[in-house]
Parts: structure tokens; sequence; C-alpha cells
């Protein structure tokens, strides 16, 4: 046996008990437990989000007119959506714009072409954002 293992010496020296956890066990648990509750409920809670848009295609149809192919999904269609486009120039200014709105109640996904009317020829288009309205 030991000197440390030796129950009189360690009460006769003070020395206490050997614990079965290091004292970072506990608050490392705690923070652990905190941390991954919250990280668990921000991925969930990010990854679905209430609108999600997606550009399929876009195609100039002249020198006046974007035409916008995408698709959206609503998290509730119990309240009504916006959706903004823009068609860009080649220098990527804005040449044309829209808002297209869906009204509470429409079903979603769904794929959705829409015209943009613009001032020059556009070269590309895109979703700025999609939102409740």
């Amino acid at each position: 046996m030991k000197r440390e293992d030796d129950p009189y010496l360690r009460k006769r020296y003070g020395i206490p008990e050997p614990s079965r956890y290091k004292k970072w066990f506990t608050p490392a648990l705690i923070i652990f437990i905190i941390g991954g509750s919250w990280l668990a409920w921000s991925a969930n809670h990010y990854s679905r989000p209430e609108v999600r848009a997606t550009l399929i295609s876009f195609s100039a149809i002249d020198s006046s007119h974007m035409q916008v192919r995408y698709s959206l999904a609503f998290k509730s269609s119990a309240k009504a959506h916006l959706c903004q486009l823009v068609a860009r120039d080649y220098q990527a200014n804005t040449v044309g714009e829209i808002t297209d709105h869906f009204p509470a109640g429409t079903f979603t996904p769904v794929t959705l072409v829409s015209v943009i009317p613009t001032r020059v020829a556009a070269v590309n288009a895109a979703i700025i954002r999609c939102a409740l309205g």
C-alpha cells in the first residue's frame, strides 16, 4: 500500500479524498448543455426561413424585357408575401425592377415566370428579397 492511499495519513495530514470528477467537469457540462441547445435551436430555426426563393433561370426576351423563372416556398400561407426582382445590364446597373405580391392563402411550393420591363437591354436578373408583405 502506498503512503498516499493510507486513510490514517490522509486524515492526519489533511489530504482530501480523491474526487471522482474533476472541478472543471460540472461547469463544462453546464456550458455544453446550454451551448448545444442553442446551437441545435439556431440550426433548426435558420435552416427553415419564412420564405425560400430559388432563381431557376432568366432570359432576355428583347431589349426591353427580361423573363425570370423562380420557385417559392412559404412556411405559412396564411400571410401575404412579396418578392422583389431586378434586371441588370452588363455593368451591373439596375435597369428594371418589379415586385410580385402573393396574397394570403397562396399555396406553395410554386414555380413562377415573371417578365421585368427594362429601360435598356439587360443581361442578368436576380431575386433581391422575398419577405412577408
